[in-house]
């Protein structure tokens, strides 16, 4: 008999393989599929956003400020990871993956607000690469916290640094196919490993809001104009900051309230 490895432990029982298996076909399937796509171009239109007051000196105003609660949410998220105890995580190691998660969140809440001062190509990466750090990250430690402890930790780091090799890529080369790619497998895959998994913890319904706040911004963000022509107050793309702030905190206050389920059952296990 061979000896259990810890994370093995940490893990429980192990998860119907037949579900594993969808996953990678999913993944695997969809990064082939890619391959014979036609290389996508960064539309230079997506820069000419609605809503483009200025105020006290600050240009591009609302879309600048609106990010503000990624900095609330980051900060919150950073001092709650740093502060809980190692036994609080499946492991020990599980802090990292959330400090680099709640620090990517932070990092938003400046990245975005330099690209909406001065809209290019070159400041859109520096908004867009801790946002791609966030997206691989809420993958893999959904992969750890729910798939299996021990392809958690093989998969988190490649994964994040994928996301960043997708933002290279399209720098050098003007091809967003990878950066796609990556927001589909967060948007599609996540949602998937929480039906199909139980949870360690009783934070499923947090994620299920974490994921509509984000779907909602991304309808604002195809909504910019048409929002800002119902009244000229507010643009769809500053109302897609607030609930894309929104599942940030979210995810930061999951964080600090989340308890342990009883792994058999998924349920939260009653107070003696």
């Amino acid at each position: 008999m061979r000896p259990v490895e810890p994370d093995e432990l940490l893990s429980g029982s192990r998860p119907a393989r037949w579900k594993v298996s969808l996953l990678g076909i999913l993944a695997v399937g969809s990064l082939v599929a890619l391959c014979f796509l036609n290389p996508i171009d960064q539309d230079p239109a997506y820069h000419r956003l609605a809503d483009t007051r200025s105020f006290a000196g600050i240009p591009n105003f609302l879309n600048v400020a609106s990010n503000a609660l990624f900095l609330v949410a980051g900060f919150y998220g950073l001092c709650v990871a740093w502060r809980k105890r190692d036994e609080e995580f499946l492991a020990g190691w599980v802090r990292g993956p959330w400090m680099v998660l709640t620090a990517s969140l932070f990092l938003t809440g400046l990245g975005s607000p330099y690209y909406h001062w001065a809209p290019t190509d070159a400041t859109l990466f520096w908004d867009r690469l801790p946002m791609s750090i966030g997206f691989a990250s809420v993958l893999g430690l959904v992969l750890i916290e729910r798939v299996d402890v021990s392809l958690g930790r093989l998969l988190w780091t490649p994964l994040v640094l994928a996301a960043v090799g997708s933002l290279v890529f399209w720098r050098a080369g003007g091809d967003l196919r990878f950066y796609g790619l990556l927001q589909g497998w967060a948007l599609v895959l996540v949602p998937l490993i929480l039906i199909l998994f139980p949870g360690k913890y009783a934070d499923g319904r947090s994620w299920a809001v974490v994921l509509a706040f984000y779907g909602l911004a991304k309808v604002f963000e195809l909504c910019d104009r048409p929002v800002y022509r119902l009244g000229g107050i507010i643009s769809g793309h500053t109302l897609k900051h607030f609930c894309a702030g929104l599942a940030a905190f979210v995810i930061a206050r999951l964080l600090h309230t989340r308890s342990r389920t009883n792994s058999s059952d998924g349920t939260t296990p009653r107070a003696a």
